[in-house]
């Protein structure tokens, strides 16, 4: 089965080096729409920056080299432009080089690139968020959002070119190690994760994200290399990375190529790896182009992937993320915990040339247990539910198993309370009422993107009501059956966070004035969950 093409461009952050060498980074995706006419070119920016007015950032080695290395890589663009001496890196420079190269940008299918080779840094916003910054010539390290190029605002601004295909290669990174300089007060923050940078792929509507090295490892330069080790190998990758052999290296080929031979020219000291997905085919060609049908291809860069091992007809085929070229015809495919070993997927998939299998989609979701508190009102709706029960406020508890009996069909648990002080319609005789909601159910996630997704629920459960008269030693109660849909709106700033509302509309059966009819009442709620 072929893939569609999702998310068009990408952005890839190179590495992080110390000196010899720290490098880190990602690789992402962004789709405006549109249609011309005008054939597609292929442009390149490239910056490398190893010197820098501010002496608090130590001149580099290698970026101009690598720059100028890449430019000469990219003999088969139409246009390519490398800003490698002082007077070109100033930050109003390249901003205006970045303006020029927008309005050169005419059709969806155009090509861009944009390469920067520099060291990286950390900004505070007003109100305690941290922002990565790009190091320019003439950036000062007491002024970085000032005078810095904050990551996300490239971002931003590629996603705003008309093409349809943009990859942005950062070779720098934002730890305060190697190519980085972040102010003391940050990184004494980020020590005791007392402040957290944000994601690369959170600044985007669809951002794909590939680390060239894990999370808190070295990327390294190699003098005898001239380059930092990743970029060494991703310009190799121009002439042997064509995975498939369909004659074009893609940008996603390239990093695949220099993952792997970065990983054991370092002796798996660095480790590259992926934060998200690239969903499709790759458009985005950087040497050589589709003259054939390639070998089928599968692959997963999904952050939920990472760490599985695909093995295909008994064979060890490499540890995801990434992507591997595989013979055609049908084959056994099985996917493992490459920590325990523990089976996740077996299956069997039949190939052909050019086909793109997505493997994070076979992985079975991991099961969690969520809590969650909700707060609310409970609102009788039926004649006999409004004179006898009053609107009362609601408080509940939920015990949820995410991602069981199957895939986004969440199974739960809950139990809520709501109880007020009212009086009888007939006699003004006050009572307290304390009304207990015991519930089971299953739901159905939908996920309408950026963490937001919308949930119908059928639960049943049991409901127990008591008035107690303040005026006599009267007192009443029943216990009825209950059948409740239920919907809900819910969003998850993170993997464990789950805020949202929901809406709750319970039938039962019951005597409240006069024979036992159907009745009806609604419970709104606020709810926030933490999963484990």
């Amino acid at each position: 089965m072929r893939a569609r093409l999702s998310i068009p461009a990408i952005l890839m952050l190179a590495a992080c080096a110390s000196s010899p060498g720290l490098k880190g980074g990602p690789l992402s995706a962004f789709a405006p729409e549109g249609i011309t006419d005008h054939p597609p070119q292929r442009h390149a920016l490239l910056v490398g920056i190893d010197q820098f007015e501010d002496q608090r950032f130590n001149e580099l080695r290698f970026a101009a080299a690598d720059a100028r290395a890449l430019a000469a890589a990219l003999s088969e663009f139409d246009d390519v432009r490398e800003l490698v001496s002082p007077e070109e890196t100033r930050r109003a420079a390249i901003l205006e080089a970045l303006t020029e190269l927008e309005q050169r940008i005419r059709s969806p299918r155009d090509t861009v690139l944009l390469y920067f080779s520099t060291h990286g840094s950390l900004a505070q916003r007003p109100g305690g968020e941290l922002e990565r910054e790009l190091v320019v010539g003439d950036t000062r390290l007491d002024l970085l959002r000032e005078t810095g190029i904050a990551v996300e605002e490239l971002i931003r601004r590629v996603e705003k070119l008309p093409s349809r295909r943009a990859a942005v290669v950062l070779a720098t990174c934002h730890s305060g190690r190697g190519k980085s300089r972040i102010p003391d007060f940050l990184a004494q923050a980020l020590a005791t994760h007392k402040a957290a940078v944000p994601r690369l792929e959170d600044v985007s509507e669809a951002v794909v994200v590939l680390s060239a090295a894990a999370l808190g490892e070295a990327a390294r330069e190699d003098e005898t290399l001239g380059h930092d080790v990743y970029t060494h190998f991703l310009l190799e990758a121009f002439t042997a990375g064509d995975r498939d052999g369909d004659g074009a290296v893609t940008i996603s080929e390239a990093h695949d190529y220099a993952r792997e031979r970065t990983w054991q020219f370092t002796q798996g000291q660095q480790r590259p790896a992926a934060e998200s997905t690239i969903l499709g085919v790759d458009p985005i060609v950087l040497h050589g182009r589709r003259e054939r049908e390639g070998l089928p291809v599968i692959y997963s860069y999904e952050r939920s992937a990472e760490g599985v091992a695909v093995r295909l007809s008994g064979k060890a085929k490499g540890v995801l993320p990434g992507g591997f070229a595989v013979p055609p015809g049908q084959q056994r495919l099985e996917l493992l915990d490459s920590g325990t070993g523990r089976l996740l997927y077996t299956g069997s998939i039949k190939l052909k040339a050019g086909d793109q299998v997505e493997l994070s989609r076979l992985i079975p979701p991991a099961r969690k247990v969520e809590f969650r508190l909700e707060g609310g009102l409970f609102v009788p709706l039926s004649d006999a539910a409004r004179k006898t029960l009053p609107v009362s406020p609601a408080v509940g508890l939920q015990l949820r198993a995410r991602n069981w009996p199957a895939a986004l069909f969440p199974a739960e648990l809950s139990i809520s309370v709501f109880g007020s002080t009212s009086v009888t319609a007939t006699s003004d005789q006050p009572y307290d009422l304390l009304g207990v909601h015991l519930q089971i159910g299953l739901g159905r996630v939908f996920g309408l993107g950026r963490g937001v997704s919308i949930e119908p629920r059928l639960q049943v459960g049991s409901l127990w009501l008591s008035r107690s008269f303040r005026q006599s030693t009267a007192d009443d109660s029943l216990q009825a059956f209950t059948f409740t849909p239920a919907l809900e709106l819910a969003a998850a700033p993170s993997d464990a966070l789950r805020v949202g509302l929901r809406l709750e509309t319970s039938l039962f059966f019951a005597r409240l004035e006069g024979p036992e009819t159907l009745q009806a009442a609604v419970q709104l709620g606020i709810l926030a969950g933490y999963s484990f």
